[in-house]
């Protein structure tokens, strides 16, 4: 095997680990991500400090219209029962019914648009409820599918890093050292392959000597414009 056959299997081999590690790196991120559900209770336990505030302000309501109708029932009772016969306390209480009356009535007015926000709240409550159901169900199915998805692909890396400790002995020190270098400059991309008379990663043409060099094996050639090492198939 020639050293640019060996660099270039190290290249790709380098390509194939980057793309396995990003891949358990991402499942590892999706293993303990809980934002969704994070956001939805949050949303939720909103949602439930909303409905005590509602609920303790229905159950206020309530009894202030409870006083008002047993208010109501006492000044009717004292109006026809015939004990009162002082024609300005009965208009006196009279009025008090009629104000009681308007109060009570205003009084159920509220407490319907207050029923009406609760039972809103309420169906808001169960659907966020049941995305957390949904979310909590998903999240059990996926762990245990992206689990073994991240053995199997850890079980490749191990393969991989061995197979390139094989191949990094086919590369002679110095030629390693230059790949090193590369591909640390290079976002990872050391070895570019020759594509008729182009560089195959920045697309500039190599000048006539480099590119018989380089077909040719006789030496390592770069590209003179992005210095990555040409591999020629």
């Amino acid at each position: 095997m020639n050293d640019m056959q060996s660099i270039f299997d190290l290249q790709m081999a380098d390509l194939h680990i980057s793309d396995i590690q990003s891949e358990i790196a991402d499942i590892t991120v999706k293993l303990s991500s809980d934002g969704d559900l994070l956001t939805i209770n949050s949303r939720l336990e909103k949602i439930n400090e909303a409905l005590d505030i509602k609920e303790s302000d229905k159950k206020s309501k309530e009894r202030i219209i409870t006083d008002l109708e047993n208010k109501i029932t006492e000044l009717q009772g004292l109006l026809y029962d015939g004990v009162i016969t002082n024609e300005k306390e009965l208009q006196a209480l009279e009025e008090q019914k009629v104000y009681a009356t308007g109060e009570l009535s205003s009084r159920e007015d509220d407490l319907l648009e207050l029923m009406i926000e609760i039972e809103k709240l309420v169906d808001s409550r169960d659907k966020h409820r049941f995305a957390v159901d949904k979310l909590m169900e998903k999240k059990s199915s996926d762990l245990i599918h992206l689990s073994a998805k991240q053995k199997d692909l850890t079980a490749t890396l191990d393969k991989k890093q061995s197979e390139r400790e094989t191949l990094v002995f086919n590369v002679p020190p110095d030629i390693l050292a230059l790949y090193e270098k590369l591909k640390k400059n290079k976002a990872g991309q050391a070895v570019s392959k020759l594509e008729g008379r182009l560089c195959g990663v920045c697309r500039v043409e190599l000048p006539v000597k480099e590119l018989q060099d380089a077909k040719a094996g006789v030496r390592l050639v770069q590209c003179n414009s992005c210095r990555r090492i040409i591999y020629v198939s």
